[in-house]
């Protein structure tokens, strides 16, 4: 017999224990890093489209109003400006799913507000235009 079988200490293929846990410690602090990231992305990129869509509202607000000297009224917007043909498919609601508030009482001026992120009124993340001009702009300062 052999006394010195240096096979049977022969070295096992595989990871530790160790170094599973550095790999796992590592993804999650890969991961705490990128979601935020994601989400300020995310709802910075909504406030945009929201912007970008009021805008196209506003316009088509100014076209109506150049053409029947009045901007419509609570109750004949949005399908004022759908039926006139000055924009097709006016969304109802921003890109966080809540309603676009629209104000005109008399018709000589206008208020249309979308609540913003936390979809509540008020805030320093709301974003609103009144006749034609954007007077808040929401979270995110648009530079």
């Amino acid at each position: 017999m052999n006394i010195c079988n240096f096979g049977a200490f022969k070295k096992e293929k595989g990871f530790t224990l160790i170094e599973l846990l550095i790999v796992i410690l590592i993804l999650v602090v890969l991961a705490a890093i990128a979601i935020p990231s994601y989400l300020f992305i995310n709802d910075r990129a909504k406030e945009t489209a929201t912007e970008t869509e009021m805008n196209n509202i506003a316009k088509a607000l100014e076209v109506y109003l150049t053409d029947n000297n009045v901007y419509p009224t609570e109750g004949d917007f949005p399908d004022a400006l759908e039926t006139s043909g000055f924009m097709d498919d006016i969304p109802e609601n921003d890109n966080w799913e809540n309603a676009y508030q629209y104000s005109s009482a008399s018709g000589a001026s206008y208020v249309m507000e979308s609540y913003g992120i936390n979809g509540v009124d008020g805030g320093s993340d709301d974003i609103v235009f009144a006749n034609g001009i954007m007077t808040e702009d929401g979270a995110y300062s648009n530079q």
